[in-house]
C-alpha cells in the first residue's frame, strides 16, 4: 500500500473500504443463501404458485428465473467485494468500480420506487371481491391505501438519503487529495 499523502484522506478511504467489505461479505452470504433456496424450490411448487388467481406476472417471472437472478446477484456481490478489496489496496480500477457501484445503486433505488404501486395493486388483486364489498374489506382497503402512502414516503426518503450519501462518497473519492492515493502503478 502506498504511503498516504494526507492522513485524513487515507483514513476516509480505509474506513470506507472496510465498511464496504463487511457489506459486500453480507451481500455475498445472502446471495449464496438465495441461490441455495432457489435450488431447493421445486419447479412444481413454482407452477402451483403461478396458477393461483391474481398472482402477479412479475412475481411468477422472478420465481421462474430464481436461480439465474440469484446467480446474477452473487456475481454482482463478488464484483463489489473485489472493488472493496481493491479500494483498500488503493487500486485505481477499484476506485472507479466502487464509484460505478455507488451511482448504480442510487439509480436503482429510485427505479425501485416504480414497483411500489405494482406491489400494492397485485396484493389488492388477490383479495376476494366479496371480501372487498364487506365492511372488513373496506377497512382493509383503507389500511392498504395508508400503507401504500407510507411505503412511498419511506421509499422516497430512503432513496434520497442513499443518493445523498453515495453522492458525498463519490465526491470525496473524486477529490484530488484522495485520487493521489490511487495513482497508476500503486500495488
Amino acid at each position: 500500500m502506498p504511503h498516504p499523502t494526507d492522513p485524513q484522506a487515507a483514513g476516509f478511504v480505509t474506513t470506507t473500504a472496510r465498511l464496504s467489505l463487511v457489506l459486500a461479505l453480507l451481500g455475498l452470504a445472502w446471495s449464496l443463501v438465495q441461490a441455495v433456496l432457489a435450488l431447493l424450490l421445486p419447479d412444481v411448487a413454482v407452477a402451483r404458485l403461478a396458477g393461483l388467481p391474481g398472482m402477479p406476472g412479475a412475481l411468477v417471472w422472478a420465481l421462474e428465473h430464481r436461480l439465474g437472478l440469484s446467480l446474477a446477484m452473487l456475481l454482482a456481490s463478488a464484483a463489489f467485494l473485489a472493488c472493496c478489496w481493491g479500494l483498500l489496496r488503493r487500486q485505481e480500477w477499484a476506485r472507479q468500480g466502487f464509484i460505478a457501484f455507488l451511482v448504480a445503486t442510487a439509480v436503482l433505488n429510485f427505479a425501485a420506487l416504480g414497483l411500489i404501486d405494482h406491489l400494492f395493486d397485485a396484493f389488492q388483486g388477490i383479495i376476494p371481491p366479496d371480501l372487498l364489498d364487506s365492511p372488513d374489506g373496506q377497512e382493509m382497503l383503507a389500511q392498504l391505501r395508508l400503507t401504500r402512502l407510507m411505503t412511498w414516503g419511506s421509499g422516497v426518503v430512503g432513496a434520497v438519503a442513499f443518493a445523498a450519501l453515495h453522492g458525498w462518497v463519490v465526491w470525496r473519492l473524486c477529490t484530488s487529495v484522495v485520487r493521489r492515493q490511487f495513482q497508476p502503478g500503486n500495488p
